[in-house]
């Protein structure tokens, strides 16, 4: 956001076409920025939204009330700011809520919303008992003697449109409670324990033994998570503290990636090329960086081609630009994703629905973070968020 920025624009996680207009208050302000979610109120609801910029020109005559944020829900951007136009053009072009576009977009179990739970109260079990209410909230009553649970559920069970006015006025005579929480937001980066010494010179003559295999542990290995201190020292748990308080060691969390991938691959090198496939990459490559163009390659299973896209990935790899590559079908993915982890290592990225929700967010945050310059997967992962794609693989 700019300094003189108040307002932003927001796109709603909810199936509306509009983006919207909200005030961002002084203590907030310095952490709006485009990218990341916020928390807002909508209609009756809190709800989540998603910051596309700053909303310059407001004109209060049409916008009789502009709502403040409630929250900023993010620490970093989830996406770049190159990808905002990529949103817009998908929700223009496919007719769909810019919000909900986003939210596709995104790994998912990300974004907190707003649910009503309703609950029969002692009077309302008692007016049961006596029959004092009209039927229908007699009906009502009697669903949620068993369990309390939403108004959308409740028209569910009773096969009924319940009018929201019914609810205030049972709410008013105390037949029941209404009560709305914030429910969602399962998806968070995994921590894990990890020690580390807390310098090089230390005297260490008086700790037990058990200690000292510790600090020796540390002093090769470097930082150590607590599990794999356990490994190597059993009775490393009930000493860490001590070491500690102490001020031997520091305890701290730190964040890990779930892994996708499982085993690890034996690295492999680029292959000699044939003629063809020479002749194949020096047309791409010059094509690489000027603007928008198409390549159609064909070959027959086993002519090549996969060594094609590598050794193309590793020229984009050099000019500082990402790679997407993208397979017809989950199935496919993993022989791709050996072949180019085995040529590039670490900074291969896969994105596809068979990920845990878990997986595929630490696999978006790698991605973000510039840790991953490739990502292989099915359609959902043309959403990669890379700032600078240069080149687009569809196999």
């Amino acid at each position: 956001m700019t300094d003189c920025s108040t307002y932003i624009e927001v796109a709603v996680a909810l199936p509306v076409y509009n983006t919207f207009t909200y005030s961002v208050q002084e203590n907030l302000f310095s952490f709006a920025s485009a990218g990341k979610r916020v928390l807002i109120p909508f209609g009756r609801r809190r709800v989540t939204g998603y910051i596309l910029g700053s909303s310059r020109n407001v004109n209060h005559n049409a916008i009789k009330v502009i709502l403040d944020v409630l929250d900023i829900l993010d620490e970093n951007a989830l996406f770049p700011l190159s990808m905002i136009p990529f949103f817009r053009w998908i929700a223009d072009y496919y007719m769909h809520p810019i919000g909900e576009v986003i939210k596709c977009a995104l790994p998912s179990g990300l974004n907190l919303n707003e649910f009503n739970t309703i609950t029969i109260t002692k009077k309302g079990k008692d007016a049961l008992m006596v029959d004092s209410v009209p039927p229908l909230q007699s009906k009502i009553l009697d669903c949620l003697k068993s369990d309390s649970c939403g108004l959308k559920n409740l028209c569910k069970k009773l096969n009924n449109d319940i009018p929201l006015s019914l609810i205030h006025t049972m709410e008013s005579s105390g037949l029941i409670v209404n009560k709305w929480e914030l429910k969602g937001g399962r998806t968070r980066s995994k921590t894990e324990r990890y020690v580390a010494l807390t310098g090089s010179n230390m005297q260490t003559e008086s700790l037990s033994d058990s200690k000292n295999k510790i600090i020796d542990a540390l002093k090769n290995e470097g930082e150590l998570s607590a599990k794999r201190l356990k490994e190597l020292i059993s009775t490393a748990p009930k000493l860490i503290r001590s070491l500690e308080n102490a001020g031997y060691i520091s305890i701290f969390e730190k964040r890990i990636y779930r892994d996708p991938f499982g085993e690890s691959i034996k690295p492999d090198t680029p292959h000699t090329l044939t003629k063809e496939q020479k002749s194949v990459i020096s047309t791409v490559t010059g094509c690489i960086g000027r603007g928008f163009s198409t390549c159609l390659l064909v070959g027959v299973t086993g002519s090549g081609k996969t060594e094609v896209y590598m050794q193309l990935a590793a020229e984009a790899l050099k000019r500082g630009i990402s790679v997407l590559v993208l397979v017809p079908e989950i199935a496919l993915i993993s022989q791709m994703e050996r072949r180019f982890r085995a040529r590039f290592g670490k900074c291969v990225a896969v994105l596809h629905s068979g990920l845990s929700t878990g997986e595929r967010y630490d696999q978006w945050i790698r991605i973000l973070r510039k840790e991953a310059s490739i990502a292989i997967g099915a359609r959902s992962a043309i959403f990669a968020p890379f700032e600078n794609i240069g080149i687009i693989i569809i196999d």
